[in-house]
């Protein structure tokens, strides 16, 4: 019988880890929303960024939806604000 060599799963760190240099959407406490590229990140997920805009959305009297962002440049944001990362595509 012949065995296929044993493959290593994917762990969300290591999509994470190939994020690095790429822009990423980051959802923190508050109804927070970052865009901004990833530039480096901790064993508690604190993230260090760069180009960092915070977005927000607001509805005008119309019932459209519109987007705003604050420049932010470079910041660090720690994990245990994180709720989700959506990480660069591959």
């Amino acid at each position: 019988m012949e065995r296929k060599p044993q493959q290593r799963s994917r762990r969300p760190i290591d999509y994470l880890k190939e994020s690095i240099g790429k822009v990423i959407l980051i959802k923190a406490k508050r109804n927070r929303l970052f865009r901004a590229t990833l530039l480096a990140f901790d064993e508690y997920l604190n993230v260090w960024v760069d180009n960092a805009s915070q977005i927000f959305e607001y509805q005008d009297e119309e019932g459209n939806i519109h987007e705003e962002h604050e420049n932010l440049g470079e910041i660090v944001i720690r994990g245990d604000n994180i709720i989700f990362i959506n990480m660069a595509s591959q």
